[in-house]
């Protein structure tokens, strides 16, 4: 079922989400206000990571039920690349994002431990440096981290490059239409979330 994919029965869970802007930032949102009842249960901690002030802003105008009942904690990362950015200011860009969401990852990953956690994704290429870098941090601690990708609801037939690139990588990957799970036989199907 649904209420499955992101339910946990051993008491409070510590998420972290990613705000991806625009569109992305539409749909995590419309996923977390769909999901209420388990982002916000009693004794939760949310960190919720952006990119942009207007995710950022989006976010704490949102008015989710029992938003008072979780810890929230707030994480800027840097963008993975600009649109028509040149393959040198990519690069540049790239790796620079790489060291900054290293950092916080490593804070938020230390807080994590001996905890059930969940890593919601869904958006940007910024998403694989985080799926990445959560994964690397899981074999070294040797502590399981939940990653679960949720595919853009506009991907009908195909993949985004990003969740091309997750595909394999993340713990559960989630399509919200069927055509694609015809496709991608490892891909999750529970209807439209958002």
């Amino acid at each position: 079922s649904r209420a499955r994919l992101l339910h946990s029965d051993n008491g409070p869970v510590h998420c972290f989400v990613y705000l991806g802007s625009g569109g992305h930032t539409g749909e995590m949102l419309r996923l977390l206000n769909n999901y209420n009842a388990v982002f916000f249960r009693k004794d939760n901690v949310l960190d919720v990571g952006y990119s942009d002030e207007a995710s950022l802003a989006k976010f704490k105008r949102m008015d989710f039920k029992n938003k008072e009942n979780v810890h929230i904690n707030y994480h800027e990362f840097l963008k993975a690349r600009e649109v028509n950015a040149t393959k040198t200011q990519s690069l540049k860009s790239i790796l620079y994002t790489l060291w900054n969401s290293t950092l916080i990852i490593l804070k938020m990953k230390i807080s994590m431990l001996g905890k059930s956690h969940l890593i919601l994704l869904n958006g940007p290429g910024t998403c694989c440096i985080i799926a990445v870098l959560f994964k690397v941090l899981q074999i070294v601690s040797c502590t399981p981290s939940k990653i679960v990708y949720v595919e853009s609801l506009a991907r009908i037939d195909s993949l985004s490059l990003t969740g091309r690139i997750l595909y394999l990588l993340v713990d559960e990957f989630v399509v919200q239409w069927d055509e694609l799970c015809k496709r991608y036989p490892r891909a999750k199907c529970y209807g439209i979330l958002i």
